[in-house]
């Protein structure tokens, strides 16, 4: 008397003759002698996602964190996951868990938060590595989250805050330095053509009437060149004066004097 049963596409069902392994029995109708043949598992080949719960553990700089991630397996040899190890899906995700806790350990808090991709190809890499044997291959891992505390969030915060401040201040010092170079440079170059600064001072006249927001006074002056009048400050004009005026005592002085 034979009994029959089915095995879907993406099954194998470990077929036992009197407590032996006899074979992997492939998708579609099997025959199978009853209470002398027994199937004892039924193997699914489709890829297992795995949510691995939040582990906490001290990384590399000793700072507490969680991590969370997502395990995704799959069985390529059947008959080792039936004969190799008692539970293959207890037993790979126990070592996800563990490889997880053994992996914060060894990095820092900066490779957790920045490089979750390279870690992941390393856990996927320690995890494979001892799941093979028992007929399982790991498809990926991917690290979902990871959660430091509050007050430890805040020190981060700062921290960053302060390393962007510091490129600041040194982009901001670069520039000076290089706006500094730029007007020695220029000043050398006025230096030695007086026409080109005066030319350079009527442009600068130019733009500050378009803004149509101050009133200019052309006074002529010693320095005036080429029919081009100079413009100078009120301060300037105050110095001018007073100088004139300092001018006429004189005069009035010496006047006085030869009388």
């Amino acid at each position: 008397m034979f009994f029959f049963g089915t095995v879907k596409e993406w099954e194998r069902h470990a077929l036992f003759f009197l407590g032996k392994f006899y074979r992997m029995v492939e998708p579609g109708l099997y025959f199978y002698i009853p209470f002398v043949t027994r199937v004892l598992y039924r193997i699914d080949l489709r890829i297992i996602t795995y949510t691995v719960p939040m582990q906490v553990g001290l990384t590399k700089d000793n700072i507490p964190v969680e991590v969370d991630a997502i395990l995704f397996y799959q069985v390529k040899d059947p008959k080792a996951c039936v004969l190799n190890v008692d539970n293959y899906h207890k037993a790979t995700q126990l070592g996800a868990r563990s490889s997880i806790r053994d992996m914060v350990g060894k990095s820092n808090l900066d490779e957790l938060l920045a490089e979750r991709d390279k870690i992941g190809k390393r856990l996927k890499d320690h995890i494979d590595e001892f799941v093979s044997k028992w007929g399982v291959t790991v498809i990926s891992v991917e690290i979902k989250d990871v959660i430091v505390a509050k007050e430890l969030e805040d020190a981060i915060a700062r921290e960053a805050a302060a390393e962007r401040e510091k490129r600041a201040r040194v982009i901001l010092a670069d520039a000076e330095q290089l706006a500094a170079d730029a007007i020695i440079a220029a000043s050398a170059k006025y230096a030695d053509n007086p026409i080109a600064l005066q030319l350079r001072s009527m442009n600068m006249l130019y733009e500050i009437c378009l803004e149509g927001k101050s009133s200019v006074v052309f006074i002529p002056t010693d320095k005036s060149m080429g029919a081009m009048p100079a413009f100078m400050g009120i301060t300037s004009l105050e110095e001018l004066m007073k100088k004139r005026l300092q001018e006429d005592s004189n005069k009035i002085e010496e006047t006085d004097n030869e009388d």
